[in-house]
């Protein structure tokens, strides 16, 4: 398999008043085949919709998905951008207000052509003795691929502090 990858991202914090937060989170990847390979793996590809990219969405659920069977397939470039605005209640628990946008392309050569998926959501940030927990509600503005409606979905996430 012979195939380039390229993946990055940038967050920027901005203090408000009353110890809230604004943070900007941009994600961007890029994949590209060469040689005799036509496509790279799927075990490669981008993913995106879940806890940790577009909340409001189904894991991986962003993007491509196979036509018969209605799984996500990947793709070879992929956008993901967050806004996100935290407000402390307590020492150990903040309440957040988010959007969040991005789409998977399967082929590079369409990136950042079409149209975003994007989804809204509140959530709390508890700090805990296992790390920060993250609960967050989101819906999505946009119909899920193999959707008929929209549906709002719980999102839960454990990370480690830095």
């Amino acid at each position: 398999m012979d195939f380039v990858k390229y993946f990055g991202g940038a967050s920027f914090f901005y203090p408000l008043i009353n110890k809230s937060v604004i943070e900007f989170r941009l994600r961007l990847g890029w994949s590209d085949p060469f040689s005799n390979t036509k496509k790279v793996p799927i075990y490669e590809r981008f993913f995106v919709g879940g806890a940790d990219t577009i909340r409001g969405y189904n894991e991986r659920k962003v993007g491509p998905v196979d036509a018969k069977t209605d799984e996500p397939i990947g793709g070879e470039s992929m956008f993901i951008g967050n806004i996100e605005y935290t407000y402390p209640l307590m020492d150990f628990l903040k309440v957040a207000t988010f959007f969040d946008t991005g789409e998977v392309w399967k082929k590079n050569t369409d990136f950042l052509s079409g149209d975003l998926m994007s989804g809204v959501g509140v959530g709390l940030r508890v700090k805990s003795p296992i790390g920060p927990v993250s609960v967050d509600y989101g819906w999505p503005l946009d119909l899920e691929p193999g959707k008929e409606s929209k549906e709002g979905r719980f999102h839960f996430s454990v990370s480690k502090e830095f």
